[in-house]
Formats: C-alpha cells, structure tokens, sequence
C-alpha cells in the first residue's frame, strides 16, 4: 500500500494521481486473485449477455441479477469482485461506458454507471 512521504521539512507529500491509481489497480487484481474461478467465469458470462441484450443498456445490479440467475449470487468472497470484471471486460472492448449513471437498486439508491455493449 503507497503512503504518503516525508519530504525533508518532516511535511506529507501528497500522493499523485499516479500512485493512486497505481493502489487501485493493486487492489483490483488482489480482489480477482482471491475469486472463484467459477464465479469469474459466470460474471463474464452474464456481462456478455448483457451486452449483447440490453438495449438500453445495463447496470452492476443487471450483472448481479443475471447472477443470481445462474445461482452464483452467494458464490463470490467480496460484491468487489465485479469491479475487476467489468473493468476487464471494458479493456477487451466488449462493453464501453456510457456516462450516464442510475440510482442502485442494491446500494441504497447510490449512482452506478450504465454500460452498454460494443
């Protein structure tokens, strides 16, 4: 984990954008280090679905709802866990964020992004 440095005043150097994304992609690739390949597996599967089904595009809570069709919902150590396969899932280009946000269904109402398939 990256800490904020001393500089030679004894004062906090603040971390840089660099490093900060440096500590997410970190933590993203431990979170799927630590997943059921299974669940990896049946997550993609549902992403792919939806990208090629929802017309209006889709949602983190579309994801799970697929999963839960599946039977996988219980299945998975961290709800984290699909952060990196949709992060992975936009690098490989099958889905694409639109920008735009909805209100969560799982998570108190909190904006998620609204992906949609390429």
């Amino acid at each position: 984990m990256l800490r904020p440095r001393p500089t030679a005043g004894g004062n906090m150097e603040q971390k840089t954008l660099f490093d900060a994304m440096a500590e997410r992609d970190s933590a993203l690739e431990q979170i799927a280090g630590n997943t059921d390949l299974n669940w990896l597996r049946a997550a993609n599967m549902a992403v792919e679905w939806l990208a090629k089904s929802a017309v209006n595009g889709f949602t983190s809570d579309d994801v799970w709802a697929q999963l839960e069709t599946y039977g996988m919902t219980g299945q998975v150590h961290d709800n984290r866990a699909l952060g990196p396969v949709m992060s992975r899932c936009a690098r490989n280009n099958l889905i694409m964020d639109t920008g735009q946000y909805r209100p969560s269904k799982r998570r108190h109402c909190a904006p998620i992004k609204v992906w949609r398939g390429i």
